[in-house]
């Protein structure tokens, strides 16, 4: 299983994060996030080890991702807009892995699921909001999940309802799961003893 925490903007909390080895590292360049990083901002990879970083954008266009990519050192993407299929590809081509975020609420959420993204990332649909909202939705309706596209599960998922979480892999392909504000002190910063308890039960 899989595991990714995203949303991470501070130097040391990076570090302290990335020791305990999670899959994936989320860096968010979106403006309107209380984690955006800055449009400046190059991620320390020599803090990461195996850990992968990922940016985080929203209806941006392929070339500013693609040129983001490369100053600030990324090799993939969430996509959490309404990027389409030939971006999805366009960045594929480039060398990008891609993570194609979906708003769930209902079974037909996860009925049009199309195109051919590395993972899909189900997270809870909250009115018009984009990006995460911290809450978790009905995992029940996954079992009409008939992509072949593995994914990733968001919403609201912590310490406390990570195992259950974790079981649904067995009715469905569930690939990894995905930390954020439930682990954090304030955003941009998350709390290390709640990452290690996760990583602890990752591990099992």
């Amino acid at each position: 299983m899989k595991w990714k925490v995203c949303g991470m903007r501070e130097r040391a909390n990076i570090a302290a994060v990335a020791a305990c080895k999670p899959d994936f590292m989320g860096f968010i360049f979106v403006e309107k996030s209380p984690r955006y990083v800055g449009k400046d901002f190059v991620i320390p990879v020599d803090l990461l080890g195996a850990t992968q970083a990922v940016g985080v954008f929203v209806n941006e266009t392929v070339e500013r991702i693609i040129a983001m990519a490369e100053h600030a050192g990324f090799r993939w993407v969430q996509l959490h807009g309404e990027e389409g299929d030939s971006a999805i590809e366009a960045l594929k081509r480039a060398g990008l892995g891609v993570i194609k975020a979906v708003s769930v609420a209902e079974e037909g959420d996860l009925l049009a699921l199309q195109g051919a993204p590395d993972y899909y990332l189900l997270d809870t649909k909250k009115g018009s909001q984009v990006g995460g909202t911290g809450e978790r939705f009905d995992w029940s309706i996954l079992k009409a999940y008939s992509s072949k596209v593995p994914f990733f599960l968001a919403g609201g998922i912590s310490g406390e309802n990570m195992v259950e979480a974790m079981e649904l892999r067995t009715k469905c392909p569930l690939a990894g799961l995905d930390f954020n504000s439930r682990l954090e002190i304030q955003p941009g910063l998350k709390d290390l003893e709640k990452i290690k308890d996760i990583a602890k039960k990752i591990a099992l």
